[in-house]
């Protein structure tokens, strides 16, 4: 259910003509979405303040004047096509997800290696779904979207206390 969430808020930022994911993202990019996910995900709580401290504001979606409309749960930041998305089904779950737009669904493959040659290969696969263990974090890569607007979703949560080591 907070797929669905998630999706309806990204489709809308999509379609929006000035909103961010103009173009796909690069692996540098999602690894550096990841990087400030992970810095802000805790087994108890997501540090949303420290989101500015990383680089990443509010989405702004552009509307046909000059005002601009916060879009709650997603964030930008300047020179990453990816999104961080933040709404309160990840909040409950303390998760974060990165939203990268993919050219093409075929790119779902070659953007899953480009990270791994970033944050390390992932621990296993189930079907199209690979999961990664980066520090105390939990790293699960979903694919999105639809053919037109293919997505990597990237779920970032923090391993429980009592199980890291």
């Amino acid at each position: 259910m907070h797929r669905l969430t998630a999706l309806t808020a990204t489709a809308a930022l999509l379609s929006a003509p000035a909103a961010a994911q103009e173009a796909p993202a690069d692996s540098a990019q999602i690894a550096a979405a990841i990087e400030a996910c992970s810095a802000i995900t805790s087994p108890t709580w997501i540090e949303l303040k420290q989101l500015p401290d990383h680089g990443w504001e509010p989405v702004k979606k552009r509307g046909g004047g000059r005002s601009a409309m916060v879009v709650r749960g997603a964030y930008e930041k300047r020179g990453n096509e990816a999104l961080i998305i933040i709404g309160k089904d990840e909040l409950k779950a303390k998760s974060c997800v990165v939203f990268a737009r993919l050219q093409a669904t075929g790119d779902y493959g070659p953007t899953a290696q480009g990270v791994s040659q970033l944050i390390g290969m992932p621990l296993r696969a189930d079907g199209p779904t690979y999961f990664w263990v980066l520090g105390d974090k939990n790293i699960r890569l979903d694919p999105a979207g639809d053919r037109d607007k293919p997505i990597a979703r990237f779920e970032i949560t923090a391993i429980p206390q009592e199980s890291a080591e």
